[in-house]
């Protein structure tokens, strides 16, 4: 006699586990999700940004801030690799809970946020500066976590 288990096929990823690299809290249903190649050498996470070169390739944010937007699949998924493509959000406001942040700063409720090359290629969320580009605002400040709601980037003095 066969059974079920015979036939399933293995799950790459654990459905049932909560997801702490990006939780999207509000907006996902109306949000607009794009599928943008990556440079080459280039890897993203699922809560991190990029930043889409002359090219129209996603790419990690340099030491200077610019507008960028927030990877929803990253190339650490099959169907990323099988494509040569991640999948941003563009034009969404979107209100989203991550572990991916720049952990050494400090912030606050209200606080405003940019993202850039703090030094180790990474292309996480940190706090604004004078006359950077920001991208979103913080809405919840937690243990190991960072609320933060998405905006339309625009460059803050």
């Amino acid at each position: 006699m066969t059974t079920i288990m015979d036939r399933t096929v293995p799950v790459a990823e654990d459905l049932t586990t909560e997801e702490h690299r990006l939780q999207v809290l509000r907006g996902l249903e109306k949000a607009h999700r794009v599928d943008k190649p990556y440079a080459t050498g280039e890897t993203f996470e699922m809560g991190e940004w990029a930043v889409l070169n002359a090219d129209g390739k996603c790419e990690r944010a340099s030491a200077t801030p610019a507008v960028c937007y927030l990877v929803f699949s990253g190339t650490d998924r099959w169907d990323s690799k099988a494509t040569g493509q991640v999948t941003i959000f563009m034009a969404t406001q979107l209100i989203v809970k991550t572990t991916k942040y720049d952990a050494s700063a400090t912030y606050a409720v209200n606080d405003l946020l940019t993202v850039k090359d703090l030094g180790a290629s990474e292309s996480h969320v940190t706090r604004h500066t004078a006359g950077e580009v920001a991208v979103a605002k913080v809405v919840e400040v937690g243990t190991d976590y960072l609320v933060y709601e998405t905006m339309s980037p625009v460059a803050i003095g």
